[in-house]
């Protein structure tokens, strides 16, 4: 049960936007020590996703091999792919993408669980391609996904940015019949809410990013700019403005944060030279 708990927390970290601390307790010899292979590997999901949340991509390319299962195989596809963008290589971006589209019919005779690894594959192909504007494409990929959790928040993701908020909230009120504790399940539920606006989800909203930031010893950057959107959308701009300056004083680059900054600093009417500086 040890191994499941630190995955628990681990997992948890991660949704929360707590990347350092994921990546600290994932590389743990302490955590390590009590993990069997499943939870290992689960382990080695989450380290890598933060280190390309990270935008460590180098490190991710380099300690994931052919030895690993082909859900880490297709997070190093996805760093390559990241990097390639970040670096504006059109020919390198567009042959990871194509590594992406072949890894979905790659199978490992060796592999453990390979219906997991078809479902972590799925996931990182229908984030890459939504990315791309490829929508559609990215939703036969991900669809059906028999309830993995994973795989319905990107589903709900792409259906936002579609503006299908019908079938977002179909989605997440399914969820709600077997995940509804989950900290991804609740996230889900506060990225519709915002979306479909009106008071109450507004307020559900917040209490949701409220209660991610109060479960760690501090607020990660991620949940204080939830909590500031939602109080942006309730008209309380004080406190939006107090909660974005908390997390600009914690990362200072952080482009949500500005840009919510900005949005707040015009709808409080300041003057034009304060808001260009944010830029």
């Amino acid at each position: 049960m040890a191994d499941e708990s630190a995955l628990f927390a681990v997992r948890n970290l991660y949704y929360s936007g707590n990347y350092a601390q994921v990546i600290s307790e994932a590389s743990s010899s302490r955590v390590r020590a009590s993990a069997n292979q499943a939870t290992a590997h689960q382990l080695d999901l989450f380290l890598f996703r933060a280190l390309i949340a990270t935008k460590d991509y180098a490190r991710v390319a380099q300690e994931i091999t052919e030895s690993h299962r082909l859900g880490l195989q297709a997070l190093k596809a996805q760093a390559v792919y990241l990097d390639a963008v970040q670096s504006a290589d059109a020919t390198g971006r567009d042959a990871a993408l194509a590594h992406l589209r072949e890894m979905l019919n790659v199978h490992s005779p060796e592999d453990p669980n390979p219906e997991a690894s078809a479902l972590e594959v799925k996931v990182v192909v229908g984030q890459v391609l939504a990315s791309e504007g490829l929508v559609e494409e990215a939703l036969t990929v991900l669809l059906p996904h028999n309830n993995h959790l994973e795989s319905v928040a990107v589903v709900v993701q792409i259906y936002l940015q579609m503006n299908r908020l019908d079938l977002a909230r179909k989605e997440v009120d399914s969820c709600k019949s077997w995940a509804e504790d989950a900290m991804l399940a609740q996230l889900m539920e506060a990225w519709v809410g915002l979306r479909v606006g009106g008071g109450d989800r507004y307020q559900n909203a917040y209490y949701i990013y409220e209660e991610i930031a109060t479960s760690s010893t501090s607020p990660t950057v991620k949940s204080l700019v939830g909590e500031a959107v939602c109080n942006i959308q309730m008209g309380q701009y004080p406190e939006a403005e107090g909660i974005l300056q908390e997390a600009l004083a914690k990362e200072p680059g952080n482009t949500d944060a500005i840009v919510n900054q900005i949005v707040l600093s015009t709808l409080l009417s300041k003057p034009t030279e304060e808001i260009n500086a944010l830029v």
